[in-house]
């Protein structure tokens, strides 16, 4: 069994009643960009909460095959170390295989007590998963044989959507896709043990529903949501640099990710949370957005119907589909053309 740890187990939803608190705290800082407010973030310090400890079995035995013929609505493929993952969203589980074009019956179940999972990150150690409708954070590592869930963050905000790996801060950034709150996970290689290190608000994206983020560089790109513009925010502070306006009808984007010169985007909704409108497009600049300016890519992909989450992949990319025949397609950028599209699933 692991040891516990020896520390006072600080409720995370008990600190985030005092925010307003530390607000008040925050020193100012350049604003590098004209009509941006100074005061668009917040940095709250969580004094290293850890994670729940969970028991750790010692019998050495394999995780269960998926017995699912089909996936059911994925958010995210993503491959971690020796592993292919698939966060298969509303068959409420994530299962994962060595090789990405076997039969879903020879995948195995790395677990499918959640609830509407989301997104999958690894810093080749530990696993995060993404427990998003019972608003936690479940932690994975490889032991005897399979994957066992060791540790646990409850309270992660509303609806935790999106987690990615920082290799440079050596951090997990988990992003709660509706109270504007980004949790950044640390972990102590002794033993191991996960921590929150510290929250960075954004206050102007509090009370929106946004699906997603992508890390580039020392920024972060915030795709839009029910809120109609796109944020560029200072990686270290969660400060806004930009904003971009969106028109009403691609405003219920996934997820926004830079490849070459372009800036992708898939959109699931429009405003008013349909579908009719979801499709696949790229710009070379943000700010053509606004005026309805990019580029409908939606058909290299056949049969697709709501685009979600880009995943890259031995420098290939592989964006998932939800509601439609298709579900996992693979392609590449080359020169910024999109080439070698391919149907996994």
């Amino acid at each position: 069994m692991k040891k516990a740890v020896m520390a006072t187990m600080v409720c995370v939803c008990c600190m985030l009643a005092v925010s307003n608190a530390h607000a008040a705290e925050l020193e100012e800082t350049t604003n590098e960009t004209a009509g941006i407010p100074d005061d668009t973030s917040v940095i709250i310090p969580m004094n290293d909460i850890p994670a729940r400890q969970l028991g750790v079995s010692d019998v050495y035995r394999s995780n269960p095959y998926n017995h699912y013929g089909k996936l059911n609505l994925p958010a995210q493929v993503t491959q971690q170390g020796s592993f292919y993952f698939i966060v298969d969203t509303y068959n409420d589980q994530v299962i994962y295989s060595s090789d990405l074009w076997k039969p879903l019956n020879e995948w195995r179940v790395m677990d499918r007590n959640l609830n509407k999972p989301h997104a999958l990150a690894s810093d080749g150690t530990v696993y995060l998963v993404a427990d998003t409708d019972n608003n936690r954070v479940l932690c994975y590592e490889y032991v005897n044989g399979r994957f066992q869930n060791t540790q646990r963050f409850d309270n992660m905000g509303t609806r935790p959507h999106y987690i990615q790996y920082d290799a440079v801060s050596a951090s997990f950034f988990v992003w709660s896709s509706v109270t504007g709150d980004m949790y950044i996970i640390q972990r102590l290689p002794e033993y191991n043990y996960m921590y929150i290190k510290e929250i960075r608000h954004i206050y102007e994206l509090d009370g929106f529903y946004v699906r997603s983020f992508s890390i580039e560089g020392d920024e972060i790109l915030f795709p839009s949501g029910n809120n109609r513009y796109m944020i560029v925010a200072d990686k270290e502070t969660l400060r806004v640099k930009n904003q971009y306006p969106v028109p009403a009808e691609i405003s219920g984007m996934a997820f926004a990710k830079k490849i070459g010169s372009y800036y992708y985007m898939t959109v699931s909704t429009d405003e008013k949370l349909s579908h009719r409108n979801a499709k696949i497009i790229r710009t070379p600049d943000l700010q053509s957005i606004s005026l309805g300016l990019y580029e409908n890519v939606t058909g290299f992909f056949p049969d697709m119907h709501v685009p979600y989450y880009i995943d890259e992949i031995n420098r290939s990319y592989y964006v998932t589909s939800h509601e439609g025949r298709r579900s996992i397609y693979k392609f590449n950028v080359s020169e910024d053309m999109i080439t070698d599209v391919e149907i996994v699933r």
